[in-house]
């Protein structure tokens, strides 16, 4: 690491989203003079490497002041007494848990939408199926605002974490040999060779996962649409999909949302020979990969789409683009709180 640059913490270091996170602030090339990783009791003993040193992980959150700032990346059960620490500590945080996207009171940024914001103690970075169907939406959005989204979501292992991919592969290993499954399988449920829905806790009539994303829609588009959404988790090991059925405003022309796609930022249109891109194609990269849009005889004027993308490599990119962004306000002369 440098000899001179920011001081910062990560929490969940060793997860999936970690680890993605640490991935891009190294290829970004920020000086990092010290960081202070932070990960759960079966991460105890564990070492990562960063910048070519050694960095040794604490199953405990150590002291924070002093730190530039803090990123949160642990599970969501777990962002509010560690976003709290850090509060505390007088350490500004970036919360990427997707906590706190219900919170009016938590500025909710994406950089990729054009959001900057200065020195704040908390900024909240969107999490989950948001990420992936903003750019689209927004996109779309210059032929007409949508008004009702329905998306199922096809996830894959890795939106459990890194224990959940290794036991997926665990899990397989097991059934392909014809054995039996390991008793203390970290998935909550046998997911190889098979799949469940996976779209929270029902509260008020609604599913969990689908108020955090309308919520973080209607924070983050200039019109905020209906969404009715279904999460199911399947046997694969990284990535997100999502076959959406998108109303607008006005009737939708499938040749005119493809060329408002093809020049949108941060969505690449597919171009194969398939009917539409597969996780695997979008594994590592930091766009949404969309298929062709359809019409849908039964709802005229809407359209029909199956996009994918890497959303952990998405959540990191933002998640670090906040990071920078935050680090070079505070240096800033002039800066300010907004």
């Amino acid at each position: 690491m440098a000899t001179r640059g920011a001081r910062i913490g990560i929490a969940g270091a060793t997860g999936a989203l970690g680890s993605e996170v640490l991935g891009v602030l190294d290829a970004v090339g920020v000086p990092i003079a010290q960081l202070v990783a932070v990960a759960g009791e079966s991460s105890l003993g564990c070492d990562i490497e960063f910048q070519g040193e050694i960095v040794p992980v604490s199953a405990e959150l150590p002291a924070l002041h002093g730190l530039d700032a803090f990123v949160n990346c642990a599970p969501p059960e777990s962002a509010a007494d560690l976003v709290r620490a850090a509060l505390r500590a007088e350490v500004p945080c970036i919360d990427a848990s997707g906590a706190f996207a219900l919170r009016e009171e938590v500025p909710l940024v994406w950089a990729a939408g054009g959001g900057a914001i200065g020195p704040a103690p908390l900024i909240a970075s969107p999490a989950d199926a948001a990420l992936l169907w903003l750019p689209l939406l927004r996109a779309l959005g210059e032929l007409a605002p949508a008004e009702r989204v329905t998306g199922t979501v096809l996830e894959a292992a890795s939106a459990g974490g890194r224990t959940q991919i290794e036991a997926l592969s665990v899990q397989s290993l097991a059934l392909f040999n014809q054995q039996e499954l390991p008793e203390d399988d970290e998935l909550a449920r046998p997911l190889a060779f098979d799949c469940y829905p996976a779209s929270g806790q029902r509260t008020a009539g609604r599913r969990t996962r689908e108020q955090v994303l309308e919520a973080s829609l209607a924070r983050l588009l200039p019109e905020a649409p209906r969404v009715s959404a279904r999460w199911v988790r399947i046997p694969a090991f990284v990535g997100q999909g999502a076959s959406l059925l998108v109303e607008a405003t006005r009737p939708l022309d499938p040749e005119a949302a493809a060329e408002c796609l093809a020049k949108a930022p941060g969505v690449e249109l597919w171009s194969g020979a398939e009917e539409g891109p597969n996780l695997r194609a979008s594994a590592g990269r930091e766009v949404v990969l969309a298929g062709l849009p359809e019409g849908d005889p039964a709802h005229p004027g809407a359209l029909r789409l199956w996009v994918v993308a890497d959303v952990l490599r998405l959540a990191a990119v933002n998640a670090v683009a906040l990071l920078v962004s935050g680090l070079e306000a505070r240096r800033a002369p002039d800066a300010r709180p907004h």
